[in-house]
């Protein structure tokens, strides 16, 4: 029985691949936002900052892995097996492995910021349980994902920008 759905998730997931690519993009996005993903998972192409679930962008899973996730859950993710078609969860898929960690957008970090600066930024965001990625210095898309949860967290706008109410925002919590 195992053996059978790992063959059609196989032809399914080619199916799915065979999507045009602006089909994939429209079906994969709308299903991420409708199952909620991004209040756990991190995904630039979906503007997701979620902290709790693993950072899809670092990640990089291939459609495969993340079929299998999604369909079975485990390790604190639920099951969507029963929530979302076949079809869906293949769409899901290969849309999540073909947009993550290949985000067109660029991340620059503010005007001023230095290496030293990010490194505490990054080390204060990671005590708290918002950074989910080594402190090094680099002004990058974790960075910008964290502050976007401190952000949310906080109640202010949640931009990912670097300023005075969120750098106040990050000073009470780390009271």
């Amino acid at each position: 029985m195992k053996h059978r759905r790992t063959v059609g998730l196989a032809v399914t997931i080619t199916g799915a691949l065979a999507l045009s690519s602006s089909a994939l993009a429209a079906g994969g996005s709308q299903l991420f936002s409708q199952a909620a993903c991004g209040s756990c998972h991190t995904l630039a192409a979906a503007h997701a900052a979620g902290t709790s679930g693993p950072n899809l962008d670092m990640l990089q899973p291939s459609s495969g892995a993340v079929a299998g996730q999604v369909t079975y859950g485990g390790d604190g993710m639920p099951s969507y097996g029963g929530r979302l078609s076949s079809a869906q969860i293949d769409t899901l898929a290969a849309w999540v492995a073909t947009v993550a960690g290949h985000s067109a957008t660029t991340v620059t970090a503010p005007a001023g910021m230095t290496k030293a600066k990010v490194r505490a930024i990054q080390a204060k965001l990671a005590s708290i349980g918002y950074l989910h990625h080594s402190v090094t210095g680099t002004w990058g898309p974790s960075t910008v994902a964290a502050i976007k949860s401190l952000q949310h967290a906080a109640g202010i706008t949640v931009d990912g920008l670097w300023g005075p109410k969120t750098a106040a925002a990050l000073a009470s919590r780390l009271k």
